[in-house]
């Protein structure tokens, strides 16, 4: 009785504090300042392209009609943009001739198996008319094709036969490199059709290791620039460039100052910011990249994100928890209050990039899981109560990809806190939306004022233990009205917070 007398109470004084600021002293003014100069261009995902060749063909339970889990859910989020790798060898398993400027198109497996993997995914891009930008991401030192036909390709022919402790290498030869990658391209957008192809990265993460340093990098980049133009492609695509890790700035400051001729854009990767974190330093790291790019007249996106709470490439500690919602909207936030022009989150979906790949291997860092039988040797396989269940930050995700609309003005909210943030967001339509990621253990009332609108706004709450069950979105059960140009709301403590503009 005692608890539902308190719950009674707390919704009593939300209730009055939503009615009008001027009948409460407990918020505190906060004010959307003025915009970042940079528009949102998209809030995307990597879905990388192995659910038919690599999952379907395991025989451990997966079934072909489970893609409509992964178009559903799709639709249902509002996706903007994915992220797509792509290898060599799906393509061109072995060199078709000697000579790379003279190229043999009977020698490329445009059918192949992982080829027709990939098509489901530029398919439902195509469909949902999300942009897309492919992502070749080196040459592997080992290789396993579907085709039997190819059997005997153990390897991509322009993999660096010296390294043997990398799955992954640099290519031998840049041009030969320039021609596999523009041969794909001018394949997808014009034997294929894919309109939704708008960019390409040039290799993923080529810092790591390094696969290249910077200044070969910059060398590559600029055989592929020559080659795209020579096939009559490269003003169909944009180059999206650097892509590299969080720590080493360096290397995009190498770019920024060596290609700003060709890039048309500059990412970065980062997984160093987690629970303790202050907003400050994730703000900071981003304002640095975005000022490196601009100084080659050049946006910056953020091309991977996600905790640091890592354990190898394919796990982070926190991937079931309620929480890391919270910290990836707090993430998205401080990066798009920096002057980002959009994230992409790693990744969408749990699934395996290998067929004979053990369940060490598997991708578990997506917004949903795989098969529930999948993962019979982990301990959270009890906790697990369907097949491709979603996890909280599938939830918290949708609302930033549902509402955050590409070409909206982004506008920094200052909370004048270490662990809370906000955002306003006018989208092209006029429309406002303000986002609100709160990961500390104090309600705050907030009074967002801004002279620019007024109106009702509906409000969606991510709160553990209220969200929704199966694939179904947050919805609004609230609603607010603008008093005296200044919208009163309460952020309550762990929370996520969203109110949309009627």
């Amino acid at each position: 009785m005692k608890n539902i007398l308190v719950f009674c109470f707390i919704n009593i004084v939300l209730f009055f504090v939503a009615v009008s600021c001027k009948e409460s002293k407990i918020y505190t003014d906060v004010f959307v300042r003025q915009p970042t100069g940079t528009r949102l261009e998209a809030m995307g995902a990597e879905l990388d392209p192995h659910f038919f060749s690599q999952n379907l063909t395991r025989n451990d339970g997966s079934k072909q009609s489970d893609w409509q889990y992964v178009v559903e859910r799709v639709k249902m989020m509002n996706l903007q943009k994915v992220r797509v790798m792509v290898l060599p060898q799906w393509y061109e398993p072995v060199n078709d001739n000697n000579d790379p400027h003279k190229t043999d198109w009977s020698k490329f497996t445009f059918d192949s198996p992982e080829m027709q993997s990939l098509y489901k995914v530029l398919d439902l891009a195509q469909e949902q008319k999300m942009d897309v930008c492919i992502v070749v991401w080196g040459c592997p030192v080992w290789v396993s094709l579907v085709d039997p036909k190819y059997s005997h390709v153990k390897t991509c022919f322009m993999a660096d036969p010296t390294i043997k402790d990398a799955w992954i290498t640099a290519p031998v030869n840049y041009d030969e490199w320039a021609e596999n990658f523009s041969t794909l391209i001018k394949h997808l957008i014009e034997d294929k059709k894919y309109t939704c192809i708008k960019e390409i990265t040039p290799m993923n993460e080529p810092d790591g290791g390094p696969l290249l340093t910077s200044s070969e990098y910059i060398k590559m980049a600029r055989i592929l620039d020559a080659r795209f133009k020579k096939d009559g492609i490269r003003e169909k695509v944009r180059f999206n460039l650097s892509d590299n890790t969080d720590t080493r700035t360096f290397y995009l400051s190498d770019c920024a100052n060596n290609l700003a001729d060709v890039a048309d854009i500059f990412n970065s990767h980062t997984y160093i910011f987690g629970y303790d974190t202050p907003n400050d330093s994730i703000f900071n790291w981003e304002k640095r990249n975005v000022n490196i790019a601009a100084l080659a007249g050049k946006k910056h996106l953020v091309g991977e994100f996600g905790s640091n709470m890592c354990v190898g490439a394919t796990r982070q500690k926190d991937i079931d928890l309620y929480a890391r919602g919270v910290l990836m909207t707090r993430l998205v936030l401080n990066f798009l209050n920096a002057g980002a022009a959009g994230v992409s989150y790693w990744s969408l979906i749990d699934q395996y990039y290998g067929r004979d790949a053990d369940y060490s291997q598997m991708q578990q860092l997506g917004l949903w899981k795989y098969i529930k039988d999948a993962y019979k040797e982990d301990s959270t396989y009890t906790k697990i109560q369907r097949d491709y269940e979603v996890r909280p930050q599938y939830y918290s995700y949708s609302l930033l990809t549902r509402f955050l609309k590409p070409g909206a003005e982004i506008y920094p909210i200052d909370l004048n806190d270490d662990f809370a943030i906000g955002s306003a967001f006018k989208n092209d339509d006029g429309k406002w939306v303000y986002a609100f990621a709160n990961a500390t253990d104090s309600l705050k009332y907030l009074a967002v004022n801004n002279s620019l609108i007024d109106g009702l706004f509906d409000i969606y709450r991510y709160e553990e233990g209220t969200l929704p069950t199966g694939d179904q979105m947050i919805a609004s059960h609230e609603n607010i009205s603008i008093k005296s140009s200044k919208l009163c709301i309460a952020l309550r403590p762990n929370t996520i917070l969203l109110c949309r503009q009627r």
